[in-house]
C-alpha cells in the first residue's frame, strides 16, 4: 500500500499553495511551490493543455507528480491549477505500475481544494499500456541512454503523458527515484540546482532554450539510428505493453536498484545481452562478456552464475572449431579472464579444451606457454597441457617437448606421470632433462624428481639421473634404491651407485643399506650391499646382526672387507673384544694372509696382536715367520700383555735367533720410559734367550749399558740386575772392546747406588776398567771422566771400590772379593779392605760368603785372608 500525500496549488494574491494534506520540510515544500507554477511565461492569449511534471524533492525522500492545467477562472493571465501528488521515494522508485498513481491525478475540471487529501493506493502488478507507435523516439532515446548523460529538451513532440507514464514505467528503480520528466515546458527548468532530465518544449519555444547546456532535439526530424541498441530500446519503452528498459535478471546483474551510474549499467546489459545472444555462434564472445564481468561494472555472482554454463560450452565449441592458432588465444585469453573468479564449471571446460588440443597440437601448446601468457595462467593451464601432451601421437609430443625451454621442460615433466613416461622413454629428452635441472629452482628440480626417478630403471637413463639423484636426502635416497632392486633387480647398476654414493655425502649409507638388504637375495644384490659396507667396527657389526644376508656371504664380505682395510681400519676391527675373534673365525681358514697382513702392520691393540701371532705363525713360510717374530719383538718388549710374557718373548727370540738385531731388542725392551716391570722382564727374557739370540743380545752389551744408564732411575729388582751382569761376564769373552765400553759407561752409575743389589754388574764392569787403568798408556777418553782417578790410578779405583763396598748394606762382601779376583789384585784389594774402618767385622763377612766364589777365586781369597790375619804389618803398606 502506498500512502499518497495532495496539494493544490493556484492563485490566490499570487500562485501559492491552496490546500495540502500534511505538512512537508520547508526546502520540499519550496520546490513543490516553485514547480508547480507555470513552466515558463505564457504569451498573450497562448494556451497550453494540461501537462505532467515528475521530480525528486530535495529530501530525498520523496518525489513529486503533478498535473498542471491553465486556469482560466481568473482575471489574470498566466495562472494555473497544479495537482500534486507527494509519493515516498522508496514506493515511487518500485512501483511495478504506475497507472494507479496517475489516475489520482485525473479530474472533472480543474483540481480545486477539496483534492487535497491524503489517499491510499494499493500496489498492483504492472498493466499493460498502449503503445505509441507514432512517436519518433529514437534519437531521444539515444540521448538519454546510449550517450552522454545529458538533460534532454524535444522540441514539438505530440502530447507527452502517455510518453512520460510509459517512460517512467520503463526505468529501473534507481533511474526513476531521480529522473526529473516535465512533458511541457516553456523555458528551462530546474531541481535542486540541475536541470530536468527530460522536458518536452513547443518548437516556438526554441528560443528560451538558447543557452541549454544538454541535448535539442526536433522531434519532426527524421534521422537514422546511430546505435546497435537504438531499436532494442524503442521496442522495450515504447512497442511493448509492458515497458521496461531492463528486466529483472539485468537488474541484478548490473546493479540497476542501487546508487550506480545507471545509465552506463544500462549499456553494460545491453552488451551482455547481445555478446549472449552470440556464444552459440561465436564463441570469442565469451571475452567480451568475461571483460564486462571482470569491469567491476556487473555484480559477480549475477554475472558468473548466469555465463558460466554458456561459457564451458562456448569454450568446447572453441577446441574444435576455431583454427588451432586462434583456438590456442582463445584458451589462453578466456583462462587468463576466469582465473581468479569462482568458475569451477568454466575452467574444467577450458582445462578439458587445453588437453585435447594439446594432443592435437604439441607445438601449439609449447608455443603457447613459451609466448608466454601470464604466469599464473601458464600455471593453470600447465597440468592439463602436460596431460595432453601425454597423450598425443607418438614422436609429436616429443618433438614438441624438445623444442621447450629447459624451465618450461621441467614444468612440464613435473606434471604428469604419463608425459613423463614418455620423456623417460626418449634418450634425447633424458639428455635435455639433465641439462635442464643444473641451473633451475630447487623446487622445481625435487618436483621432477618426484616424477621422473621412478621411471629411471636403467643405465642409459644416467644423463638425467645423475643430477635428480645428487639432491636426494636420505629418506628419497632408501626409497630409490629399494625402487630400482623391485623393478629390475638393480639392472641399472650406474645409478645404483649413485645412490650410494650420495648416501655416502649425506649419511644416509645405513637406510640404504638396509633397504637393500629387504630386496631378494642376487648377485647385483650382494654388490650393492658390499659397497655400503666399509671397513669400520659398526659396519662390521652390523654386518653380523643383518636380517636377510646368508652366513656365506657374511664371510665372503668379511674377507673383502679385510683385504680393502688399511692397517688402521683392520686392527680396530680385530680389536674389539667379541667382533675382532668372529671375524677372525670367519677369515682365518679364508685368508690367512689377511692375519699375517695384521700382524706385521704394527696397529693391533697387544693383547690381539700375541693372539693373532699364534694363529699366524704355524701357517707361515720361515721368513714369514722371521717377520712376524721380529715384529712381534719390537711391539711386546716394551709392553705387558696377556698370557706368559717371558715364554712368548723367549719363543721369538728363537724364531729370530740370528736374525735379531740386538741394539734394537735392548733399545725396545730397556728403553728410558719402559716400566721397570717391563725392564726387569726383558733382562730376563735376554739372558734366557736361545742362543743365537742371545749371542746377538750380547753382543750389544754396549747398548744395553748406555740404556741403563739413560733410564731416569736404576729401578731394576735384583734378579734382572744380576742376569746383566751374566750377560757382561759373557760379553767380557765374546765383544770386549764393546764390555770395556759398557763397564765405562756402567761405572760411574754403579758406583752412585751403593743402596740398590748392583754388586755383581759391579764385579763384572770394574775390573775391565781396572785392568785399563794398570796399563801404562794414558786412559781412554771414555774413561778419563770416573771420579775416582788420580795420579796412582790404581789405588784411587782400589779404594773408592772398597769404601763404596764396605758402606753398602745391598752389596754383597763375596761379590768385591770376586772384583779382587778378576782384577788379579785379591792381596791389594783385601788388604785395603782389612785396614779400612771396620774391615775385621767385613772380612769375617766375606769369609762366610767364600762359598759362592769360583774355586779358583775362592782358594785366593781364603789364602790372602789368611796371610793378612798372620802379618798384622801388611795393613800399613801404603801401596794399597
Amino acid at each position: 500500500m502506498i500512502v499518497v500525500d495532495r496539494q493544490v496549488h493556484g492563485y490566490r494574491q499570487g500562485h501559492q499553495l491552496l490546500a495540502a494534506s500534511s505538512q512537508l520540510p520547508k526546502p520540499d515544500q519550496s520546490m513543490i511551490d516553485r514547480l508547480s507554477d507555470v513552466a515558463g511565461p505564457l504569451r498573450p492569449r497562448e494556451r497550453f493543455e494540461p501537462y505532467l511534471s515528475v521530480y525528486p524533492l530535495p529530501s530525498g525522500e520523496r518525489v513529486v507528480i503533478a498535473r498542471t492545467w491553465q486556469d482560466t477562472t481568473v482575471a489574470r493571465a498566466g495562472c494555473v491549477r497544479t495537482l500534486s501528488l507527494v509519493v515516498g521515494a522508496e514506493d515511487w522508485s518500485y512501483a511495478e505500475s504506475l497507472s494507479p498513481l496517475f489516475e489520482l491525478l485525473e479530474t472533472d475540471g480543474l483540481p480545486g481544494v477539496e483534492n487535497a487529501t491524503s489517499r491510499q493506493v494499493y500496489a498492483s502488478p504492472a498493466k499493460p499500456l498502449p503503445p505509441a507507435p507514432d512517436f519518433r523516439a529514437g534519437e531521444l532515446l539515444e540521448a538519454l541512454f546510449l550517450e552522454e548523460a545529458r538533460p534532454v529538451v524535444v522540441f514539438d513532440a505530440p502530447p507527452g503523458d502517455l510518453i512520460a507514464l510509459r517512460l517512467l514505467t520503463a526505468l529501473w528503480p534507481s533511474m526513476r527515484r531521480r529522473f526529473a520528466v516535465s512533458t511541457f515546458a516553456l523555458s528551462p527548468r530546474k531541481v535542486g540546482g540541475r536541470d530536468f532530465d527530460l522536458v518536452f518544449a513547443p518548437k516556438d519555444a526554441k528560443g528560451r532554450f538558447s543557452d541549454w547546456n544538454g541535448r535539442r532535439i526536433d522531434w519532426r526530424s527524421n534521422q537514422d539510428a546511430r546505435h546497435r541498441w537504438t531499436n532494442t530500446i524503442i521496442s522495450r519503452v515504447f512497442d511493448q505493453p509492458y515497458p521496461q528498459l531492463l528486466i529483472a535478471s539485468e537488474i541484478g546483474l548490473v546493479g540497476a536498484d542501487s546508487d550506480v551510474d545507471d545509465v552506463a549499467a544500462f549499456r553494460i546489459a545491453l552488451l551482455w545481452d547481445e555478446l549472449f545472444s552470440k556464444l552459440d555462434r561465436t564463441p570469442t564472445a565469451a571475452l567480451g562478456l568475461l571483460d564486462i564481468a571482470n569491469s567491476g561494472k556487473v555484480r559477480d555472482v549475477e554475472a558468473v552464475g548466469s555465463l558460466e554454463p554458456a561459457l564451458a560450452s562456448a569454450v568446447k565449441r572453441a577446441s574444435t572449431d576455431l583454427p588451432e592458432a586462434e583456438a590456442w588465444d582463445f584458451l589462453s585469453a578466456i583462462a587468463s579472464k576466469i582465473r581468479t573468479r569462482p568458475m569451477p564449471t568454466g575452467k574444467n571446460a577450458v582445462g578439458a579444451a587445453a588437453e585435447l588440443l594439446s594432443a592435437r597440437f604439441p607445438d601449439g601448446a609449447v608455443a603457447l606457454l613459451v609466448r608466454p601468457p601470464p604466469a599464473e595462467v601458464a600455471a593453470d593451464l600447465l597440468p592439463r597441457i602436460a596431460q595432453g601432451l601425454g597423450g598425443s601421437a607418438e614422436g609429436s609430443g616429443e618433438r614438441a617437448l624438445l623444442s621447450a625451454p629447459p624451465e618450461l621442460l621441467l614444468r612440464l615433466v613435473a606434471e604428469d606421470g604419463r608425459l613423463t613416461g614418455r620423456v623417460a622413454a626418449n634418450g634425447a629428452l633424458i639428455e635435455r632433462v639433465g641439462e635442464a635441472v643444473r641451473d633451475q629452482d630447487s623446487s622445481l628440480v625435487d618436483a621432477v624428481s618426484a616424477n621422473l626417478l621412478p621411471h629411471l630403471v636403467e643405465d642409459w637413463q644416467l644423463p638425467a639421473a645423475r643430477p635428480l639423484v645428487a639432491r636426494l636426502d636420505a629418506e628419497a635416497l632408501a626409497t630409490e634404491i629399494a625402487h630400482l632392486g623391485a623393478t629390475n633387480d638393480f639392472e641399472a647398476g650406474g645409478i645404483a651407485e649413485l645412490v650410494i654414493e650420495r648416501a655416502r655425502i649425506v649419511g644416509a649409507k645405513e637406510e640404504v643399506r638396509a633397504s637393500i638388504v629387504t630386496s631378494p637375495p642376487s648377485e647385483r644384490r650382494n654388490a650393492l650391499l658390499a659397497r655400503t659396507i666399509d671397513p669400520a667396527v659398526a659396519d662390521v657389526a652390523w654386518l653380523f646382526d643383518a636380517p636377510g644376508v646368508a652366513p656365506d656371504l657374511v664371510t665372503n664380505l668379511l674377507v673383502s672387507l679385510s683385504r680393502a682395510a688399511d692397517d688402521q681400519q683392520l686392527s680396530a676391527i680385530l680389536g674389539q673384544p667379541r667382533l675382532g675373534d668372529e671375524v677372525l673365525a670367519r677369515i682365518e681358514g679364508e685368508a690367512p694372509d689377511i692375519l699375517e697382513r695384521a700382524v706385521l702392520s704394527g696397529e693391533l691393540p697387544i693383547d690381539v696382536f700375541v693372539r693373532l701371532v699364534g694363529k699366524v705363525l704355524p701357517k707361515t713360510d720361515t721368513a714369514t715367520r722371521i717377520r712376524v717374530a721380529d715384529n712381534a719383538l719390537r711391539r711386546c718388549l716394551s709392553s705387558h700383555f696377556d698370557g706368559d710374557e717371558r715364554d712368548f718373548l723367549t719363543k721369538m727370540m728363537g724364531i729370530v735367533a740370528e736374525n735379531l738385531d740386538g741394539v734394537s731388542a735392548v733399545r725396545a725392551g730397556l728403553g728410558r720410559d719402559v716400566p721397570a716391570s717391563v725392564a726387569n722382564r726383558n733382562m730376563l727374557v735376554f739372558r734366557n734367550a736361545p742362543s743365537p739370540a742371545h749371542l746377538r743380545i750380547v753382543r750389544s752389551i754396549a747398548e744395553l749399558a748406555g740404556a741403563l744408564c739413560d733410564r731416569k732411575s736404576l729401578d731394576l729388582d735384583q734378579t734382572a740386575l744380576e742376569a746383566c751382569a751374566y750377560l757382561m761376564f759373557e760379553a767380557e769373552r765374546a765383544e770386549p772392546k764393546a764390555m770395556l765400553d759398557a763397564s765405562g759407561r756402567l761405572m760411574p752409575v754403579l758406583m752412585r747406588h751403593p743402596r740398590e743389589p748392583v754388586s755383581l754388574m759391579v764385579a763384572a764392569a770394574f775390573p775391565m776398567v781396572y785392568r785399563e787403568l794398570a796399563k801404562e798408556d794414558d786412559v781412554p777418553d771414555l774413561l778419563k771422566f770416573i771420579p775416582f782417578l788420580d795420579w796412582d790410578r790404581c789405588r784411587a779405583a782400589r779404594r773408592e771400590l772398597v769404601s763404596t763396598f764396605m758402606s753398602s748394606s745391598s752389596w754383597s762382601p763375596a761379590d768385591l772379593a770376586l772384583t779382587a779376583c778378576r782384577c788379579g789384585d785379591v792381596g791389594k784389594i783385601l788388604r785395603r779392605t782389612a785396614k779400612s774402618y771396620g774391615g775385621e767385622e767385613y772380612i769375617e763377612r766375606l769369609l762366610k760368603q767364600v762359598g759362592h766364589l769360583p774355586d779358583a777365586c775362592r782358594l785366593t781369597v781364603e789364602q790372602t785372608i789368611s796371610h793378612i790375619k798372620a802379618d798384622r804389618s801388611a795393613r800399613l803398606d801404603w801401596r794399597d
